[in-house]
């Protein structure tokens, strides 16, 4: 009786295996096909949103490597990518045959078409949910993954090992080094719009312009490693296109791909290029560098009004402006 019933468990833990191969026995995509698959139709807007942050399994099935250094893991969002990298990725997933079959463009958002997303609706700090539900400071754990909760050790845990490192005398001797990390895409609730992960998780690009074009804004909604009034819809760094931090990755957005634009681009597959054409798409990289005399660690720290930007100047040093500030200084 006692081998039939560890044959059965070991043919249960077998099926368990395989299916778990199998993906679960469900439908099969590519993580490209799924990345295209996964946007969401912005309400009242002519534009869709990632349903989540671009993970580290789609960056490198179109890139071909994995730029994530700290935390590796195929379902946790890439990292570590600049703004100009984000510009590469885009210009292979807009010639990937699973993107053109899906008649949209991609690109990244503007930081107004992210917050808009971001809140779903709400006028408050933080995002509205399905249910009508406003997110508060209070309940902020459910949307997102932050600096109070992204532990890899349960609360209850580090709270132990927070009250016992007080009372071991020797306590170089052991390791009480707490992990604080991004995670998987899609683990807390999304907002009243379908979206996860636009509070916490890792900060994201967009394509607004700041400084005279010298900076690009990285969105609201803070990161794994921020507190939780940096989480809020409207709070936003900038950042030089070449800058790349382990807390900032990225969403896509999309357009529909105009009728006129889709036949140009049938058309150019076939035809020779002539001379004098330009030969990189619009919005690409390669133009951009770091503004000289701002150090990588300084320009992914500074914050900003969005709205002040274009016609702000450079701070000297690092430097947190008020979102309110309509008169910011260095």
């Amino acid at each position: 009786m006692k081998r039939l019933a560890l044959l059965l468990l070991l043919a249960f833990l077998a099926l368990a295996v395989w299916l778990v191969a199998r993906g679960g026995g469900g439908e099969r995509r590519n993580p490209v096909e799924r990345l295209v698959a996964d946007m969401v139709q912005i309400p009242g807007r002519d534009y869709r949103m990632g349903k989540y942050e671009v993970t580290q399994a789609q960056w490198e099935a179109v890139m071909g490597e994995n730029p994530s250094d700290d935390f590796k893991g195929a379902d946790h969002p890439v990292e570590n990518v600049s703004w100009d990298d984000c510009q590469a990725f885009l210009e292979k997933l807009n010639a990937h045959p699973a993107a053109r079959a899906s008649g949209l463009v991609f690109r990244l958002p503007t930081d107004e078409e992210w917050e808009t997303a971001c809140r779903a609706g709400s006028t408050n700090a933080y995002c509205r949910l399905a249910d009508g539900t406003e997110i508060t400071e209070a309940t902020l754990g459910r949307v997102a993954w932050y600096v109070d909760n992204a532990s890899t050790r349960p609360r209850w845990l580090a709270r132990f090992l927070a009250f016992a490192e007080r009372l071991v005398d020797r306590v170089h001797e052991v390791d009480w080094t707490e992990t604080v990390t991004h995670h998987p895409v899609g683990q807390k609730e999304p907002n009243a719009w379908g979206l996860h992960d636009m509070h916490g998780n890792v900060s994201e690009w967009t394509e607004t312009a700041a400084v005279n074009g010298m900076y690009r804004v990285i969105s609201g909604g803070g990161s794994w490693d921020r507190s939780s009034s940096d989480c809020e819809s409207e709070e936003v760094l900038w950042c030089g296109p070449s800058g790349h931090e382990n807390n900032i990755g990225f969403r896509l957005c999309a357009t529909q791909r105009p009728a006129a634009e889709e036949t140009h681009a049938e058309n150019a597959e076939s035809a020779e290029p002539r001379p004098g054409e330009a030969g990189s798409p619009a919005g690409g990289a390669g133009e951009r560098s770091e503004p000289e005399g701002v150090s990588h660690a300084e320009s992914a720290a500074f914050e900003f009004h969005a709205e002040n930007a274009e016609s702000a100047e450079p701070p000297a040093a690092l430097d947190t402006i008020s979102k309110n500030n309509q008169n910011p200084t260095p």
